[in-house]
């Protein structure tokens, strides 16, 4: 049996006066300086909604998804109108992950699972 599991991180390198980061998935970092007075983000999350994710996901034959929907039904004398909301988080094919770049999640990435390459990546 194969390890399912898959997971995000983040480091966090300074080095004098240089700062390294790895971000992978939606792990975040800041930094503050001047005793709070300042704040600096040091990575952004890797979310399939952002649109620099959206374009890399579908280009290598991925998509994307929201999990729930509902569908709001109002008549008001003779006039019906209807509402669609769609909720929940943006979702990747395949994987069903809430994240479009993570470590491990084999069964997202190798098409022996029912993965795909190059849609969830580190």
């Amino acid at each position: 049996m194969h390890e399912r599991s898959g997971s995000c991180g983040i480091v966090v390198l300074i080095v004098g006066k240089e700062c390294y980061v790895a971000n992978v998935g939606d792990s975040r970092a800041i930094m503050s300086a001047d005793k709070g007075k300042k704040l600096f983000l040091l990575s952004r999350d890797h979310r399939p909604n952002e649109e620099y994710e959206v374009q890399r996901i579908v280009k290598n034959g991925g998509g994307i998804y929201q999990t729930q929907s509902i569908q709001n039904v109002q008549v008001v004398g003779e006039q019906k109108t209807q509402q669609h909301f769609i909720l929940g988080p943006h979702r990747v094919i395949p994987g069903r992950l809430s994240v479009s770049r993570t470590f491990g999640d084999i069964e997202a990435k190798h098409p022996k699972y029912g993965g795909k390459e190059g849609v969830i990546i580190a």
